[in-house]
Protein backbone atom coordinates (compact mmCIF):
# COMPACT_ATOMS: atom_id res chain seq x y z
CA UNK A 1 0.00 0.00 0.00
CA UNK A 2 1.06 3.48 -0.51
CA UNK A 3 3.02 4.51 2.70
CA UNK A 4 0.10 7.71 3.39
CA UNK A 5 -2.24 4.91 3.74
CA UNK A 6 -0.88 2.12 5.33
CA UNK A 7 -1.12 3.79 8.64
CA UNK A 8 -5.03 3.98 8.25
CA UNK A 9 -5.64 0.55 6.58
CA UNK A 10 -3.96 -1.21 10.39
CA UNK A 11 -5.75 1.21 12.21
CA UNK A 12 -8.95 0.38 10.38
CA UNK A 13 -8.20 -3.51 10.42
CA UNK A 14 -7.69 -2.91 14.16
CA UNK A 15 -11.03 -1.27 14.26
CA UNK A 16 -12.85 -4.44 12.43
CA UNK A 17 -15.60 -6.52 14.40
CA UNK A 18 -17.65 -8.28 11.96
CA UNK A 19 -18.25 -7.87 8.66
CA UNK A 20 -19.79 -9.52 5.48
CA UNK A 21 -18.51 -12.93 3.85
CA UNK A 22 -18.86 -11.50 0.20
CA UNK A 23 -16.96 -8.45 1.14
CA UNK A 24 -14.28 -10.72 3.05
CA UNK A 25 -13.92 -13.06 0.07
CA UNK A 26 -13.46 -9.60 -2.32
CA UNK A 27 -10.50 -8.45 0.15
CA UNK A 28 -8.49 -11.32 0.58
CA UNK A 29 -9.06 -12.32 -3.05
CA UNK A 30 -7.63 -8.74 -3.62
CA UNK A 31 -5.03 -9.12 -1.08
CA UNK A 32 -3.88 -12.87 -1.87
CA UNK A 33 -2.96 -11.60 -5.54
CA UNK A 34 -0.72 -8.95 -3.79
CA UNK A 35 0.82 -11.00 -1.25
CA UNK A 36 1.62 -13.79 -4.42
CA UNK A 37 4.00 -11.23 -5.69
CA UNK A 38 5.71 -11.19 -1.73
CA UNK A 39 5.91 -15.05 -0.82
CA UNK A 40 3.34 -17.44 -0.20
CA UNK A 41 1.03 -16.80 2.34
CA UNK A 42 -1.86 -18.72 3.92
CA UNK A 43 -5.02 -17.34 4.62
CA UNK A 44 -6.16 -16.86 7.61
CA UNK A 45 -9.51 -14.96 9.11
CA UNK A 46 -9.30 -13.02 11.83
CA UNK A 47 -9.92 -9.41 13.06
CA UNK A 48 -9.30 -6.95 15.31
CA UNK A 49 -5.90 -6.31 16.91
CA UNK A 50 -4.49 -9.82 16.38
CA UNK A 51 -5.17 -9.11 12.66
CA UNK A 52 -2.98 -6.12 12.91
CA UNK A 53 -0.24 -6.83 14.83
CA UNK A 54 0.44 -10.44 12.74
CA UNK A 55 0.09 -7.99 9.88
CA UNK A 56 2.64 -5.63 11.22
CA UNK A 57 4.90 -8.79 12.25
CA UNK A 58 5.09 -9.81 8.32
CA UNK A 59 6.48 -6.22 7.80
CA UNK A 60 9.68 -4.94 7.82
CA UNK A 61 10.67 -3.53 11.41
CA UNK A 62 11.23 -0.05 10.58
CA UNK A 63 7.52 0.28 8.48
CA UNK A 64 6.08 -1.80 11.40
CA UNK A 65 7.34 1.26 13.25
CA UNK A 66 6.75 3.94 11.53
CA UNK A 67 2.90 2.22 11.14
CA UNK A 68 2.83 2.46 14.60
CA UNK A 69 3.95 5.68 15.27
CA UNK A 70 1.41 7.55 13.28
CA UNK A 71 -1.43 5.09 14.90
CA UNK A 72 -0.23 6.19 18.39
CA UNK A 73 -0.57 9.87 17.38
CA UNK A 74 -3.91 9.21 16.54
CA UNK A 75 -4.81 6.93 19.47
CA UNK A 76 -2.44 5.45 21.90
CA UNK A 77 -4.57 2.86 23.34
CA UNK A 78 -4.82 0.69 20.01
CA UNK A 79 -1.13 1.41 19.37
CA UNK A 80 -0.85 -0.02 22.75
CA UNK A 81 -2.96 -2.79 21.91
CA UNK A 82 -1.45 -3.66 18.50
CA UNK A 83 1.90 -3.61 20.10
CA UNK A 84 1.26 -5.58 22.69
CA UNK A 85 0.48 -8.65 20.33
CA UNK A 86 3.34 -8.15 18.47
CA UNK A 87 6.45 -10.18 18.59
CA UNK A 88 9.72 -9.42 17.48
CA UNK A 89 13.00 -11.27 17.15
CA UNK A 90 14.81 -8.92 19.20
CA UNK A 91 11.87 -9.95 22.20
CA UNK A 92 13.86 -13.03 21.81
CA UNK A 93 15.61 -11.12 24.97
CA UNK A 94 12.37 -11.73 27.19
CA UNK A 95 12.66 -15.90 26.77
CA UNK A 96 13.73 -17.84 29.25
CA UNK A 97 17.41 -19.53 28.29
CA UNK A 98 15.23 -23.01 28.55
CA UNK A 99 13.00 -21.35 25.81
CA UNK A 100 15.65 -20.49 24.08
CA UNK A 101 17.37 -24.02 23.81
CA UNK A 102 14.27 -25.67 22.97
CA UNK A 103 13.96 -22.68 20.25
CA UNK A 104 17.70 -23.24 18.87
CA UNK A 105 16.98 -27.07 18.75
CA UNK A 106 14.31 -26.49 15.82
CA UNK A 107 16.37 -24.18 13.79
CA UNK A 108 18.11 -24.20 10.55
CA UNK A 109 22.01 -23.31 11.42
CA UNK A 110 22.21 -21.40 8.44
CA UNK A 111 19.34 -19.55 9.24
CA UNK A 112 20.52 -18.94 12.71
CA UNK A 113 23.57 -17.54 11.73
CA UNK A 114 22.02 -14.98 8.79
CA UNK A 115 19.26 -13.76 11.56
CA UNK A 116 22.14 -12.94 13.97
CA UNK A 117 24.04 -10.65 11.65
CA UNK A 118 20.83 -8.11 12.32
CA UNK A 119 21.07 -9.03 16.19
CA UNK A 120 21.83 -6.69 19.23
CA UNK A 121 25.24 -7.62 20.89
CA UNK A 122 22.90 -8.58 24.07
CA UNK A 123 20.36 -10.92 22.00
CA UNK A 124 23.87 -12.42 20.50
CA UNK A 125 24.65 -12.91 24.27
CA UNK A 126 21.89 -14.74 25.24
CA UNK A 127 22.07 -16.78 22.12
CA UNK A 128 25.73 -18.18 23.17
CA UNK A 129 24.79 -18.53 26.50
CA UNK A 130 22.50 -21.27 25.77
CA UNK A 131 24.83 -23.12 23.72
CA UNK A 132 27.67 -25.51 24.51
CA UNK A 133 30.85 -23.56 23.70
CA UNK A 134 32.01 -25.30 20.54
CA UNK A 135 28.39 -25.17 18.68
CA UNK A 136 28.70 -21.58 20.15
CA UNK A 137 32.57 -21.60 18.32
CA UNK A 138 31.22 -23.35 14.81
CA UNK A 139 28.10 -20.30 14.92
CA UNK A 140 30.50 -17.85 14.92
CA UNK A 141 32.55 -19.14 11.85
CA UNK A 142 29.40 -19.65 10.14
CA UNK A 143 28.29 -15.80 10.88
CA UNK A 144 31.91 -14.75 9.58
CA UNK A 145 31.88 -17.19 6.41
CA UNK A 146 28.76 -15.74 5.38
CA UNK A 147 30.57 -12.11 4.55
CA UNK A 148 28.02 -9.13 3.21
CA UNK A 149 24.75 -10.08 3.23
CA UNK A 150 21.48 -8.01 2.68
CA UNK A 151 19.44 -7.06 5.10
CA UNK A 152 15.86 -8.19 3.59
CA UNK A 153 17.82 -11.79 3.58
CA UNK A 154 18.59 -11.07 7.77
CA UNK A 155 14.73 -9.94 8.30
CA UNK A 156 13.53 -13.23 6.58
CA UNK A 157 15.76 -15.36 8.60
CA UNK A 158 14.90 -13.17 11.60
CA UNK A 159 11.29 -13.56 10.58
CA UNK A 160 11.73 -17.28 10.12
CA UNK A 161 12.87 -17.64 13.72
CA UNK A 162 9.73 -15.66 15.29
CA UNK A 163 7.51 -17.86 12.92
CA UNK A 164 9.22 -21.15 14.64
CA UNK A 165 8.61 -19.64 17.99
CA UNK A 166 5.22 -18.51 17.78
CA UNK A 167 4.10 -22.31 16.73
CA UNK A 168 6.59 -23.94 19.51
CA UNK A 169 4.39 -21.25 21.75
CA UNK A 170 0.91 -22.77 20.26
CA UNK A 171 2.78 -26.30 21.21
CA UNK A 172 3.06 -25.02 24.89
CA UNK A 173 7.08 -25.68 24.37
CA UNK A 174 7.51 -22.06 24.89
CA UNK A 175 6.31 -18.96 26.39
CA UNK A 176 6.79 -16.13 24.20
CA UNK A 177 5.19 -13.12 25.57
CA UNK A 178 5.48 -11.18 28.39
CA UNK A 179 2.06 -11.30 30.12
CA UNK A 180 2.51 -15.39 29.95
CA UNK A 181 5.57 -15.16 32.50
CA UNK A 182 3.62 -15.23 35.90
CA UNK A 183 5.48 -16.34 38.44
CA UNK A 184 4.40 -19.75 39.78
CA UNK A 185 4.26 -21.26 43.66
CA UNK A 186 5.66 -25.11 43.45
Amino acid sequence: LPEETRAETVKRLAQLRQFSPEVAQKVALALNKHLESVGEQSRRAYAGFKGAAELLNQLEPIKSKSILQIIEKDDPKMALGIRNLMFTFEDLLGVPELGIRELLGQLDKKTLALSLRGASEELKNLIFKSMSSRAVDMLKEDMEVLGSVRAKDVNQAQREIVDVARRLESEGKLVLSAESQEEYVV
